[in-house]
């Protein structure tokens, strides 16, 4: 409301003048893209060594040094386009490198780009750390293997992000940015979730480790084959027919599907088993747990 009386401030401080348009907007796609990123990341180095029964020797020295880069990581970032965007950086290549890119949801500098996918690849080096010993267990190491390799696959494919220069044709930019956005974030961390989800119902006795395998493979079978025609419904900006997007949104609406199937198939076991004593007290995690998953589903599909 009070936007509509004073939109350029806020009871007469000239707030247009210190927090433009063009710097909310960038920090609020960006914080959407670092939120989703910090709590998939505490997500794999709380569950690795829980699933292996085993903390590595300096895993909290790690755990440290990667929670304070990403801070740093942040700060660096939204400084840079604060001052980009106010015109601090009169040379256009300094700009590139420490400013900001003006690609949406990549907007941070290149060398906080870099420093970004550095951290990625010592957070999957952690998390490998803590779940190697989980790959002896005969019962489930084939879930734990999938863990790893969705993690792997977090890891290196923030990489996409670093497929064009400053001098770029947007045309192709606009294509490996989409990867990193369809492919990174809603692609990849969605075959993390459906795996890390698995393994936890697995342990909790809901889920068969056949069913949880199979919807992990399935997962990855429909991003490996329909994850960058999935991208497609995502270039609208760059003149593609409307048949082309549509077959973009079918393959990216069936990302959704094995989370799900694995959350139908905990919620019956647990209805058919609710007499157990300790799923009664794992009622409300589990609850939790579910409500992810129909959200996910509407939110995602």
């Amino acid at each position: 409301a009070h936007y509509a009386v004073e939109g350029q401030g806020l009871y007469g401080l000239p707030l247009i003048d210190y927090l433009p348009y063009a710097v909310t907007r960038t920090w609020h796609t960006q914080l959407s893209i670092l939120w989703i990123v910090t709590a998939w990341l505490a997500t794999g180095l709380y569950f690795a060594p829980m699933l292996s029964g085993h903390e590595p020797k300096y895993q909290r020295f790690g755990v440290n040094f990667l929670f304070f880069s990403l801070l740093l990581i942040v700060v660096g970032a939204f400084a840079g386009e604060w001052l980009a965007i106010h015109g601090f950086f009169d040379d256009l290549t300094i700009n590139f490198w420490f400013g900001h890119q003006g690609y949406e949801y990549i907007d941070l500098g290149r060398f906080w780009q870099i420093y970004l996918f550095i951290g990625l690849l010592l957070w999957v080096v952690l998390v490998l750390r803590g779940l190697w010993p989980a790959l002896q267990e005969k019962a489930s190491g084939s879930l734990i293997f999938l863990v790893i390799l969705s993690t792997i696959s977090i890891g290196l494919l923030y990489g996409a992000g670093l497929m064009w220069g400053q001098h770029t044709h947007i045309s192709i930019m606009e294509y490996w940015r989409w990867w990193v956005v369809h492919l990174w974030v809603e692609g990849i961390f969605e075959v993390f979730a459906t795996a890390i989800i698995s393994t936890i119902f697995v342990r909790m006795g809901l889920l068969r480790v056949s069913v949880a395998t199979t919807m992990i493979l399935f997962a990855t079978i429909i991003f490996l084959v329909g994850g960058v025609l999935g991208t497609f419904h995502h270039m609208y900006w760059s003149g593609t027919p409307i048949s082309v997007l549509a077959l973009g949104a079918t393959f990216s609406a069936l990302e959704v599907v094995p989370l799900m199937v694995v959350g139908f198939e905990a919620y019956s076991h647990s209805k058919i088993e609710h007499e157990i004593e300790w799923e009664k007290n794992y009622h409300w995690p589990f609850m939790f747990f579910s409500a992810v998953l129909v959200w996910n589903m509407i939110g995602a599909g």
